[in-house]
């Protein structure tokens, strides 16, 4: 809730929803998925090397491209990058 805006969820609201397992950032859980899918194709191949054109998960072998690509963005000093330091956490914990 933003302060000196007019809001229409009231925080009771925003109680009922949280119990239900509302998914507030709908990107985080797509990402927490994928990154469980990853978790998968290491268990069955040994390592993170997920083709491109992966035909099993075809987004999976995508998803693992882009955030190569905005692992380097990062690392380039781009402001903007998807990746956050508790992502990485993450991801090189596998």
């Amino acid at each position: 809730m933003k302060e000196g805006r007019l809001v229409m969820m009231t925080a009771e609201r925003v109680d009922m929803l949280n119990s239900l397992g509302f998914t507030w950032k709908l990107h985080e859980g797509y990402w927490h998925k994928m990154l469980d899918d990853l978790k998968e194709y290491k268990e069955r191949h040994g390592d993170c090397l997920v083709p491109t054109k992966y035909a099993p998960n075809p987004p999976l072998g995508c998803w693992v491209h882009m955030q190569r690509i905005a692992y380097k963005h990062m690392l380039n000093g781009r402001k903007r990058s998807s990746l956050t330091k508790e992502r990485i956490f993450l991801l090189n914990k596998l």
